[in-house]
């Protein structure tokens, strides 16, 4: 799915996810360079929503901050308690009333 969504994402690496001999769970790691305005973003974004894939993680070159959108919501990792305090202000109403969400 990520090759169709985002034909520049180049593959980085594979890993055998299986814990029983003979059986394989592969799972595939791609990364591409762009940015917000990039259509291919938005394609993929939508077939995580879709849950037609998973696994995404988008950050920045310095992995300051770290998103991973999955088809039930996002999981915001930020780069300090105060920005992360600064997100939660700016968009509380995102987030969800179970203790879990803040």
């Amino acid at each position: 799915m990520v090759a169709a969504t985002t034909p520049g994402a180049a593959h980085w690496r594979s890993d055998d996810l299986a814990t029983e001999p003979g059986f394989h769970s592969w799972q595939h790691h791609y990364v591409s360079a762009t940015d917000l305005r990039d259509p291919a973003l938005d394609r993929l974004l939508l077939c995580v929503a879709d849950d037609m894939t998973d696994g995404v993680i988008l950050t920045e070159p310095a992995c300051a901050w770290a998103v991973h959108p999955y088809d039930g919501g996002v999981d915001v990792f930020a780069e300090s308690i105060e920005v992360r305090d600064e997100l939660a202000g700016a968009y509380g109403a995102w987030l969800p009333s179970t203790l879990q969400g803040t």
